[in-house]
């Protein structure tokens, strides 16, 4: 009794900023997983392995990446101790999770040096592997008895968003072909190309604004609108490709909403220090 009453205390001392940072992992891991487990392997052939191999390490980076998600959105439940338990076990692979995203975000820049838009990739998917880092921080805070989130890694939170939005919105003031049609599909085709590419510019210029505030300031209105923004960008690949295919492409890039909306829990609580 003694035990569960203690597990009980450190799982309840966990802050709810702390267990949306868990969801945004776990579902980031799922929407990994889901090309890895249907055999396609993509960025990794960048490692340049034989067939074998790469098999491989796709089906092993699957495996991961789904025992990873599962476990820490098992974790998210409070009543449950075995679900606490699955949790720590996610916390043990997040090292894991952080190497593969960072490796794909690598692999990804080096595959596509020659384009402009593919080269900013550790840019744009900052929050991937960022975002397990800080989490394997800040559970071990709370494993230790406190909820605080110390100040550089506060910040290497805030860098990461920054970085992404950034990225992006590079990425958009170059009116990348894919976030036009992006737009052209949720929006219906009606919308020419040339509309798209202006609305893009617009876009564009708002999250490199956001993202160079962040960095300067902790405002919470500029967390609060990449939040936001960041979510309804989630959205925009369901409405695009529909729920069955485009679930894994909108759940990869949940972080892109999810690590904006921790920084400001965070911050009104005064969980984690500007």
């Amino acid at each position: 009794m003694t035990l569960i009453s203690k597990k009980c205390s450190i799982a309840d001392a966990q802050p709810d900023s702390l267990r949306i940072l868990k969801l945004v992992v776990g579902v980031s891991c799922l929407g990994a997983a889901r090309p890895l487990v249907g055999g396609e392997y993509g960025l990794l052939f960048g490692l340049q392995l034989d067939s074998g191999l790469l098999n491989a390490v796709g089906s092993f980076s699957a495996l991961v990446l789904v025992s990873t998600g599962v476990a820490l959105l098992f974790g998210l439940y409070r009543g449950c101790r075995w679900c606490r338990l699955l949790s720590w076990m996610g916390w043990l692979l997040l090292p894991a999770v952080a190497f593969f995203f960072f490796a794909s975000a690598i692999c990804s820049a080096s595959l596509n040096w020659d384009d402009p838009l593919k080269k900013g990739a550790l840019l744009n998917h900052a929050v991937r592997y960022i975002a397990p880092v800080i989490l394997l921080v800040w559970m071990w805070n709370v494993h230790r008895g406190s909820g605080v989130l110390r100040k550089g890694w506060m910040w290497a939170l805030r860098a990461s968003a920054s970085a992404t939005f950034l990225g992006h919105g590079l990425n958009a003031l170059q009116a990348s072909p894919s976030h036009v049609e992006l737009i052209q599909l949720t929006f219906g085709l009606g919308v020419s190309e040339s509309a798209a590419a202006k609305a893009l510019v617009i876009i564009g210029c708002i999250d490199v604004l956001v993202a160079i505030l962040l960095l300067l300031r902790p405002l919470r209105w500029v967390v609060g609108w990449m939040s936001v923004w960041g979510m309804i960008a989630v959205a925009s690949r369901l409405t695009a490709y529909g729920f069955a295919e485009g679930w894994d492409a909108a759940a990869i890039r949940v972080g892109n909403a999810g690590v904006p909306l921790v920084i400001w829990m965070a911050w009104v609580k005064k969980i984690g220090k500007a």
